[in-house]
C-alpha cells in the first residue's frame, strides 16, 4: 500500500470522526456554527496541536464574547488557535493579539527538541511564514495582529489599556516560571470577569503547578469549564 493510499484513508477516517463529534456537539450546542469548526479543523488536518474537544471549547468561547472583543494569545505556533478564536471575533474592533517568537524555543530543552522534531516532521521551515499563511486563508489578516516576541516584552510594550482584554490564552512555554510569569505579565490587561484559559493543564510541564499557584492567589474566581487539558477560569 502506497504512502498516497495510506494519507487518503487517515483522511477519509479523520473525517468520520469529526463528523461524529460535531454530530454530538451540535446536540448540545446547536447555536454555534459548527461547519466553519470542520473547515478549520480540516485545513490543520495531520497539523492540529490539541484535540477536538479541546478545540471546540475554543470554538464556543470566541463565539460567546461580546461584540469588538479582544483576545490574547500566548504561544500560537502555525496558527490553528488563533484561527478558531479570531472566527468568533464580531465588529470592526474585535482583534486577536497572538504573541510568540516563532522560534519553536522552549526554555525546557526537551520541549525545544520536540519543536524541532515537530518542525521537521511537518517540513515547516518558517514558523512565521506558515502561520501568516494560515491567518490569510480564512481572511483574517484584518483581525489578527502577530506580535513577534517573547511573551514578557511583548507584555511591556503592549499598546491596549488595562482591563481590557477579554479572553486571555496561555499555551507558551510551559515551565513552570515561565507560565507563572505570563499569568503576572498579562492578568492586569484582562477585564474583570474576563476569561483566561490554559493548555496542558495536565502535563507533566510546570503549567498545572502555575495554575495551583495562581489559585491560592486567589487571582480566579469561577472555573469556567475543562476539556481534555484545556481549563478556562473567569477573573476576578
Amino acid at each position: 500500500m502506497g504512502l498516497k493510499t495510506l494519507l487518503g484513508i487517515k483522511k477519509h477516517q479523520w473525517k468520520k470522526s469529526v463528523k461524529k463529534f460535531i454530530d454530538k456537539i451540535k446536540t448540545a450546542f446547536p447555536q454555534y456554527p459548527w461547519n466553519d469548526f470542520y473547515r478549520i479543523s480540516e485545513h490543520f488536518l495531520c497539523r492540529e496541536s490539541s484535540s477536538l474537544p479541546e478545540r471546540a471549547f475554543l470554538f464556543r468561547l470566541s463565539h460567546d464574547l461580546q461584540a469588538n472583543a479582544k483576545i490574547v494569545e500566548i504561544g500560537s505556533w502555525i496558527g490553528e488557535s488563533s484561527c478558531l478564536l479570531a472566527w468568533g471575533l464580531k465588529g470592526n474592533g474585535a482583534k486577536l493579539y497572538a504573541v510568540d517568537n516563532f522560534k519553536g524555543e522552549a526554555s525546557d530543552p526537551s520541549a525545544r527538541t520536540r519543536y524541532q522534531e515537530r518542525m521537521y516532521r511537518l517540513k515547516i521551515d518558517n514558523i512565521k511564514e506558515s502561520f501568516d499563511k494560515n491567518i490569510a486563508h480564512f481572511n483574517l489578516s484584518s483581525q489578527v495582529e502577530a506580535i513577534v516576541a517573547d511573551s514578557l516584552a511583548a507584555a511591556k510594550a503592549f499598546r491596549e489599556p488595562a482591563h481590557s482584554i477579554d479572553l486571555l490564552f496561555i499555551d507558551g512555554d510551559h515551565s513552570e516560571d515561565a507560565t507563572r510569569n505570563d499569568i503576572i505579565a498579562w492578568l492586569p490587561f484582562l477585564k474583570h470577569g474576563g476569561i483566561i484559559v490554559f493548555h496542558d493543564f495536565s502535563s507533566n510541564h510546570g503549567v498545572p503547578q502555575a495554575i495551583w499557584w495562581a489559585v491560592k492567589q486567589s487571582y480566579f474566581s469561577e472555573l469556567i469549564g475543562v476539556y481534555g487539558t484545556m481549563i478556562a477560569f473567569e477573573v476576578c
